[in-house]
């Protein structure tokens, strides 16, 4: 375990910053939303027409419950979108709604489904100031299970995502930009419900609210852009068990980077710096590097190569109470074999530590992918996933093959 340090000053509670989520991010929403109205240019824009998206997957997978007891079964999954704009490029507003439902045929215990809403202004205001804010909510009902020895118990959860975000965006001249952010969510849980009602409702997760800062600097010499970034994120989160099960933190990012693009359409873009980050009470403390690296290569024939390899603390997805460090590798290729046959395929794998646990999860995965277009407006896709899951201290060794087939359309 970790030796206690030197106490820290004490983290922000949920309260506070819940606040801010109204007065502060908010606050550039409402501003965008007013400076549309009083300085819009007497010609209208024109609007857009709705873009509506949808998709209906059908899924087969070895492994419904995610875990180290294969259960396969089938499973449905519908997605749907819609967005729409009004305004041109100096002034517009947007909203999206989108949705998602899966079904299993037998494994009705993992069902899931969540409908997600935002809102959107954007103004020009001055020549070289731009300011854009965003407010959205997002509700999802998720089923899990829970292992008691040889009993697989299902489990029910509400939860609401509240966020809003606003941008402020500089031309210093000489091809040089800043961009200024704050932004904040909050995620509150609902008490999990037991299958059956064999277990009294009870909540498993903490109320979690998400503030954060950044600034970004860019400068552009023709096909090279390479510049600067820095953010603060404060989370805090209910208390929840003794001692609890999650704990609050921030974490501090600094970093320089840079993008190239070749005139065959080749990408290359970098990041490094560090990332701080600590815990409550001190219980964790520790400086690390952090990177990035991304590519993009037309080859030969058609082809083309993309890749990722990144390392950081992973603060949003992690079993541990506190957060992990992640390092994933990804690279995929994708070719054109006919105007309307695309076919690709990929790897990954990622190697997450937790950092209080000391468990670490190993995963690694490969897919292919046929794509084809039926018409303008609809595709036929059909993939496979195939992917293996070891976490060492609770000694779990996941093993999952998906298979699907899927209409996508846009209207």
């Amino acid at each position: 375990m970790f030796p206690r340090k030197r106490r820290s000053a004490p983290l922000q509670t949920i309260a506070p910053l819940s606040r801010r989520l109204l007065q502060a991010t908010a606050l550039g929403f409402l501003i965008s939303c007013a400076a549309t109205t009083v300085r819009a240019d007497p010609a209208p824009d024109p609007n857009t027409d709705p873009e509506f998206a949808g998709s209906l997957e059908r899924h087969w997978t070895s492994n419904a419950l995610d875990s180290d007891r294969p259960v396969p079964d089938w499973y449905t999954l519908l997605r749907g979108s819609l967005d729409k704009q009004w305004g041109g490029n100096d002034s517009n507003e947007k909203i999206h709604a989108d949705f998602q439902v899966s079904q299993y045929d037998n494994t009705s215990i993992e069902d899931d489904r969540a409908l997600g809403l935002s809102a959107e202004a954007f103004r020009k205001l001055a020549p070289g100031i731009e300011l854009r804010g965003s407010l959205s909510y997002r509700v999802s009902e998720t089923g899990d299970h829970l292992d008691i020895g040889p009993l697989v118990l299902g489990t029910r959860e509400f939860k609401q995502v509240f966020g809003a975000q606003t941008q402020l965006g500089i031309d210093l001249g000489h091809a040089t930009s800043l961009i200024l952010e704050v932004a904040d969510s909050l995620e509150k849980f609902g008490n999990t419900h037991f299958q059956d009602d064999l277990i009294e409702p009870t909540k498993l997760h903490a109320d979690r609210n998400s503030f954060q800062v950044a600034a970004r600097i860019t400068r552009t010499l023709g096909s090279l852009a390479f510049g600067g970034s820095a953010s603060a994120l404060f989370v805090a989160v209910e208390q929840i068990g003794t001692p609890p099960l999650f704990l609050p933190f921030n974490v501090y990012t600094l970093r320089a980077e840079a993008a190239y693009k070749a005139t065959d359409g080749s990408t290359l873009g970098l990041a490094f710096g560090a990332q701080f980050l600590r815990g409550a009470d001190g219980i964790y403390e520790r400086l690390r590097p952090t990177w990035q690296v991304t590519l993009a290569k037309p080859l030969p024939r058609g082809f083309e190569l993309r890749g990722t390899y990144f390392g950081r603390y992973e603060t949003s997805n992690s079993d541990d109470p506190l957060a992990s460090w992640l390092q994933r590798t990804e690279l995929e290729v994708a070719v054109k074999l006919r105007e309307k046959l695309g076919v690709g395929s990929g790897i990954f794998y990622e190697v997450k530590d937790n950092l209080l646990y000391e468990n670490q999860e190993r995963r690694d995965g490969v897919y292919a992918e046929a794509t084809y277009d039926a018409t303008k407006s609809m595709a036929i896709v059909f993939r496979v996933d195939v992917s293996r899951t070891i976490k060492t201290v609770i000694d779990e060794n996941d093993h999952t093959v998906d298979a699907f087939v899927a209409v996508r359309a846009k209207i």
